[in-house]
């Protein structure tokens, strides 16, 4: 078995981990334990917090919200902590004479990317999931101060004037993405500086450039792809607005 091998069975495990932590299902077992209801069935019938805060109160939805956040974000501490604590890197050296691709940035990035397709498609609930929108949310605050700033600013902005869930999140991931493949200029083109891409992040996660703006663009693509329904009904004045924020 060759290094090349080696690297694909770690991606893979990495991608399943988060697959599995993304699939379950904080939406309907709240509603269904708390509620004795399926969000599913009611509402926009997604599984997702801003369709649970609207059926069973805003506190509700908020907290399905940070678990979700939280499922993506286990995944990649744990794939994190085995690439930096444990010797797998180094047994490759030794074995093979080369490790993991790049220290194994990319596995670290590819949990919280699995999560991001079970939390839309929940191997335990059929398939049927939200619509990747917290998933995303989980990564990007625990990866970057820089796109969590960015990304906060944008969707209160775009929620304050347009009052649109939905618009505000799909506007939000494409600024977001853009900011992260910006990063990527800056640092293999810009000022010696501004090389060192963990300044834009917390500790070290944030170390590569193409891996986590290739993350984030798949999550975009995700997101826009599960709000297809809301951009027809945005397009037809028909998508519910939110009361809260004036």
């Amino acid at each position: 078995m060759d290094i090349i091998l080696y690297n694909i069975i770690v991606g893979f495990l990495s991608l399943i981990l988060g697959y599995f932590f993304g699939s379950i299902p904080t939406g309907i077992i709240i509603g269904k334990v708390f509620f004795h209801r399926d969000p599913r069935q009611e509402g926009s019938k997604n599984s997702g917090g801003t369709n649970v805060g609207r059926l069973f109160g805003k506190k509700i939805g908020l907290l399905c919200i940070i678990l979700d956040m939280i499922k993506t974000v286990i995944p990649l501490i744990i794939v994190w902590s085995i690439i930096k604590f444990s010797s797998l890197n180094q047994v490759l050296v030794d074995n093979f004479g080369s490790g993991l691709w790049n220290n194994g940035v990319l596995y670290i990035y590819l949990a919280p990317l699995g999560a991001m397709v079970g939390h839309c498609y929940p191997v335990f609930a059929k398939f049927n999931g939200g619509k990747a929108v917290a998933a995303i949310a989980g990564f990007v605050l625990a990866t970057s101060w820089l796109l969590s700033v960015v990304g906060l600013a944008v969707f209160f902005i775009v929620l304050k004037i347009k009052k649109y869930v939905s618009l505000g999140s799909m506007v939000t991931i494409v600024v977001v993405t853009l900011v992260a493949w910006i990063m990527v200029i800056v640092k293999y083109f810009g000022p010696v500086s501004f090389a060192n891409f963990g300044m834009y992040g917390w500790g070290d996660y944030v170390v590569a450039g193409f891996e986590y703006a290739g993350v984030m663009t798949f999550g975009a693509a995700l997101l826009i792809y599960r709000h297809r329904t809301n951009i027809k009904r945005l397009a037809n004045h028909e998508e519910s607005k939110i009361k809260w924020l004036s």
